[in-house]
């Protein structure tokens, strides 16, 4: 059987537009500094909605490397943001973590756990993952302790460079 000029050309175009998405169809893993760069971004969208509204802030920002829950050899990075509420009559904390919940899932997170979950009334409780740069965000609110707001960013294990 042959192939005209034009069934030639399609499948040229087909073959190289495999080549050029690679065959697997998994988003191709992002690099450690770009993963980090996101995981900034996003929880510095989480903050913008909040900072005005809390006292006692700390921030650690993904600037060092951490092996809490990675294999020997590997490493991850952290952003970490807790503060508390200028006025708790006004600002509940649990309700405060379902608006970040909806920025989160607005930048493509996937709500894996809530405070349903949880089934605590003065503790509210999300964890998000985005599948393609494979973050992970946990927001924590809670009435009756200090702080009142936690975000903890991840990223996922990378081997340790050098």
């Amino acid at each position: 059987m042959r192939l005209d000029a034009s069934s030639r050309s399609v499948a040229a175009i087909l073959i190289c537009f495999a080549v050029l998405t690679g065959c697997s169809g998994e988003p191709e893993r992002p690099t450690l500094e770009e993963a980090t760069r996101q995981l900034v971004n996003d929880g510095d969208a989480l903050l913008s909605m909040v900072k005005a509204d809390l006292t006692g802030l700390t921030e650690e920002r993904a600037n060092q490397d951490r092996t809490t829950s990675c294999t020997p050899g590997e490493i991850q990075r952290y952003f970490m943001a807790k503060g508390n509420f200028t006025d708790l009559a006004s600002q509940d904390p649990v309700s405060r973590i379902g608006l970040l919940k909806g920025k989160l899932q607005a930048l493509g997170y996937r709500e894996v756990v809530d405070e349903l979950d949880v089934w605590e009334d003065k503790l509210g409780v999300v964890v998000t993952h985005h599948a393609e740069a494979n973050l992970t965000f946990v927001l924590v609110g809670r009435v009756s302790e200090a702080p009142n707001l936690v975000i903890v960013g991840k990223t996922e294990c990378y081997p340790r460079a050098g």
